[in-house]
């Protein structure tokens, strides 16, 4: 843009005064003038930041470390959160439910009967149990495979090595014999 009071680049006729009529300037009435940027104008000391953020060096570490606070992903009713923190968690793990069953357990739960509220928390929690009991039999076979392998894996180890000693042993005796022949030989020349 010509003569943009903002940009560092000010175009001004030769005569000094800029055309007033719309019109763009020659190539010989032209001069061009960078400007300097004013410097900047420290914050009085009394006067707040008004983005008091920007300065709040912990919270951006804080930041850095959690990253931002991630939106929600389902529509929970403030009533339903409220009321009943533990249930939002219980129905936000469940494996046995997709995203759509979750919202619909999400804003079905505020016309429900203390009774079936009950229902569900009971069936949820002993679903989380079952597959707490799953996983603790499954990491225990895994580490009952992961020891008989383990043994497994040592006795070829030792296997191995000893395999390799005996062939150590066994080309250390022909070489002692052929040096021993070699001897005997030089001794029956004499």
């Amino acid at each position: 843009m010509l003569n943009d009071p903002n940009s560092d680049l000010q175009i001004t006729p030769v005569g000094g005064q800029p055309a007033t009529d719309g019109s763009t300037p020659t190539a010989s009435q032209v001069t061009s003038t960078a400007t300097t940027p004013a410097p900047a104008q420290p914050i009085p000391a009394a006067q707040e930041p008004t983005n008091k953020r920007a300065f709040n060096l912990e919270a951006d570490v804080e930041q850095a470390q959690t990253g931002p606070a991630k939106p929600e992903k389902y529509a929970i009713p403030k009533f339903v959160s409220d009321k009943y923190p533990d249930l939002v968690e219980l129905i936000k793990i469940t494996e046995s439910m997709d995203d759509q069953e979750r919202e619909y357990w999400f804003q079905i739960l505020p016309i429900m009967t203390p009774e079936q509220i009950e229902k569900f928390r009971t069936i949820l929690i002993t679903e989380k149990q079952q597959l707490a009991e799953l996983d603790k039999e499954y990491e225990d076979e895994l580490n009952r495979l992961n020891e008989k392998h383990l043994l497994e894996w040592k006795e070829f180890e030792s296997k191995e090595k000893s395999r390799a000693i005996k062939e150590a042993e066994t080309k250390s005796q022909a070489a002692e014999k052929a040096e021993e022949e070699a001897l005997l030989a030089k001794l029956s020349d004499v």
